[in-house]
């Protein structure tokens, strides 16, 4: 999707969770699971980037403006695990992602 020497714009939301990496691996990895709780990409669906069950799991996101990068990373932690997501932008997307205002924006925090 990107090149390493493009620039990139990001948000990143953190969340402790009470459930073991495997859990949320499970509900991040999962189509159905995550469209349920985040929105399905707008212009078709989420492809693989990279996985590395049950600690990493990159999607390239297509949206109007062009595709993005969701990282989701799982760490294990006492009692559950933490959970980083990182949903990166192409600089010539920036206007438009930083505006976003979206159900889907909503979705995020609501997990958190």
């Amino acid at each position: 999707m990107t090149d390493a020497a493009e620039k990139t714009d990001e948000l990143v939301f953190e969340a402790e969770l009470d459930a073991p990496p495997e859990k949320v691996w499970r509900a991040v990895s999962t189509p159905e699971i995550r469209e349920a709780w985040l929105g399905a990409a707008e212009t078709g669906a989420a492809e693989v980037a990279r996985s590395e069950p049950p600690s990493r799991l990159d999607l390239v996101w297509p949206t109007r403006e062009g595709d993005t990068l969701i990282s989701f990373e799982i760490a294990p932690r006492e009692g559950g695990s933490h959970l980083t997501i990182v949903h990166r932008a192409l600089t010539a997307q920036v206007i438009s992602f930083r505006g976003r205002t979206s159900t889907r924006a909503t979705g995020w925090r609501m997990a958190a």
